[in-house]
This record gives C-alpha cells, sequence and structure tokens, in this order.
C-alpha cells in the first residue's frame, strides 16, 4: 500500500502493479518445485546472483515477464523528470511517482531532490522489485504455502481453488453488528463480518479496509488461504488490493503472495475478475482485479540481454 491521504491523494494501483499481475496471468501457473527455499533466498550475494540457476530451478516464466516489465517501465517513466515542473505533463505520470515529484519541487534544491527520486526509483525497478520482492515471493515458505507441495507436475487453476477460496462477504465496521446486521437483511451470518476479525484487523502492520477509505458495511471479497489467513480484497483505483501486512510502508512492493495467487487463478480463467467460490454475489467492481484498459494495451515481454 502506497503512502496516501485518501483525503487529497487520489488512489491509484501503480501501473507497474498492474503490468506485473498481468505477465504472472500469461505466465501460467507456477509448480511448488520451481519456488526458492529461504537458504538459498538468505545467500550473501543473493542481489546480484540468479537464484533460481543457483538452485538449478525453473525460473517461472511469470518472474522472467515481470523483469521484462520492470526494465520497460524504467525507460518509460524517464521522460517525467525532466518535466517535473509541469503539472500538465504529470498529469499522465504514474500517481505515487506524480505526487513525489510535486514534493520536489517545494525542496530546497528541487533539481537534487529530482535526481535523488530518479535514484530511488531506479534502485526499484534495477534490484527492490524483480529481485527482492519478487524473490521472497516466490519463496516456498510464501507462496509455497498456498498451494500443494505434492508432485512436480502443474496443478491446474481449480485445484489452487480447492485449497483457496474467494469469499463473497459484507464486511462492517469495528463496532457494528453482524448478527443483528445478518438478521436484519436476512442474509446467512457466517458471510457478515467486523473489519476487525479479519487476520487484517489482527496484525498492527495490516491495513483496515476502513483505512482505505471505504465506505463500511461493504461487499467484499474475502480470500481464505490455504495458510489459515483471511485477508479482505479491496476495491483501490481501478483494480484490488490485498490488505495484508506484506505491503505496508514499502511502496516498492508491489506483489503479496495472496496477489499472485490470484493473478494465477484468473490466468487460468482467462478473466479480470476474480471468481466468487463460496457465499454472497459481490459487483463486479469488487471482483475487478486487473484495469481494463491496462490489460488492453501490456504485452509481456522478456529482459532484455542489455539491460546491465
Amino acid at each position: 500500500m502506497h503512502d496516501y491521504d485518501v483525503e487529497t491523494d487520489p488512489p491509484a494501483i501503480e501501473p507497474v502493479e498492474h503490468r506485473i499481475r498481468l505477465d504472472f496471468m500469461a505466465g501460467g501457473l507456477i509448480r511448488y518445485d520451481q519456488l526458492l527455499t529461504n537458504s538459498t533466498s538468505r545467500e550473501r550475494d543473493a542481489i546480484d546472483s540468479d537464484l533460481w540457476h543457483r538452485a538449478g530451478r525453473a525460473k517461472p516464466l511469470g518472474v522472467q515477464y515481470a523483469e521484462g516489465t520492470c526494465q520497460h517501465r524504467l525507460i518509460e517513466e524517464a521522460p517525467y523528470y525532466e518535466v517535473y515542473d509541469d503539472e500538465d505533463a504529470l498529469s499522465d505520470a504514474p500517481a505515487f511517482l506524480a505526487h513525489r515529484l510535486r514534493q520536489c519541487r517545494s525542496a530546497d534544491a528541487p533539481e537534487a531532490a529530482v535526481r535523488s527520486e530518479r535514484d530511488r526509483r531506479e534502485t526499484w525497478y534495477r534490484t527492490l522489485i524483480p529481485k527482492l520482492n519478487l524473490r521472497s515471493v516466490l519463496k516456498r515458505s510464501s507462496y509455497g504455502s498456498l498451494i500443494d507441495d505434492g508432485p512436480a507436475e502443474t496443478a491446474d487453476g481449480q485445484t489452487l481453488l480447492e485449497h483457496n477460496g474467494f469469499v463473497g462477504a459484507v464486511v462492517l465496521g469495528s463496532d457494528s453488528d453482524p448478527e443483528a446486521f445478518a438478521r436484519e437483511r436476512s442474509l446467512p451470518p457466517q458471510y457478515v463480518v467486523r473489519e476487525r476479525n479479519l487476520s487484517c484487523g489482527q496484525s498492527e502492520a495490516g491495513a483496515l479496509p476502513s483505512e482505505y477509505g471505504l465506505d463500511l458495511p461493504a461487499p467484499l471479497l474475502v480470500g481464505e488461504y490455504a495458510s489459515g489467513s483471511r485477508y479482505p480484497l479491496v476495491p483501490w483505483s481501478d483494480g484490488l488490493v490485498c490488505t495484508c501486512p506484506f505491503k505496508a510502508d514499502a511502496p516498492w512492493r508491489v506483489l503479496c503472495k495472496h496477489e499472485l495467487l490470484a493473478a494465477i487463478v484468473l490466468g487460468a480463467r482467462e478473466s479480470l475478475f476474480l471468481p466468487v467460490t463460496d457465499g454472497l454475489d459481490v459487483p463486479y467492481r469488487a471482483r475487478r482485479f486487473v484495469s481494463p484498459a491496462m490489460a488492453s494495451v501490456h504485452t509481456p515481454g522478456l529482459p532484455s540481454d542489455e539491460w546491465p
């Protein structure tokens, strides 16, 4: 989750997030034996090495596509640093980048601030996203906790939903009475829940749906996962975001294991809308995982050999 003030800044999912979701949708299902182990990911030179090659494992195609996206995104964003003081030009920039560049204008040394922001963003795309973020998620202790660790054969999308589900529920504010709400509206009580009783309400680092500026009560998909957690997926700009603590306070973390699972499920279904596997019907807006506009223009591609 990015550090937005929902009262003053428009909520938006970064374009790179949509693209990486589409990359994993196009990359196909991921086997347990393709995932990294904790010992592999703690290698001292992990940032500089190809851990899949070192571990003798096949790197998932979705990871390769995401690496290509990071390369291309860095190139596409370069022009905005030259026009940071032009508000009309920034209107087309990614929301978080535009927000940061506007802050640079008021710095004591604006040009130095812009260079610092550019360096920071370059670190995101070269190192933090493709290496630290994605490698962390593509571990047996992370995404592996959501999928079958049995035979190496690739399970189909339906098998993933045998261990994990997307439940249509009405999420209430923390002070509401679920039983009274369900009774008054003739709803099955098991599908009415306080936000504080979900997994995001049990962690100090988690974000409640109401903290995204969402008015409650609201019909939402709640991911119920093989790992035992229950996190709602919240409409945010033109997609959904998971409320788990993994991405909190780290804008460069653009994918968590729950969002990866959603992308893999949707890739198998060839859809942008997550299924309701149990519970109440929820609006399409609360099921749309990826921006249709981004899906119409993004073509996953492998990284360039020329990339340093």
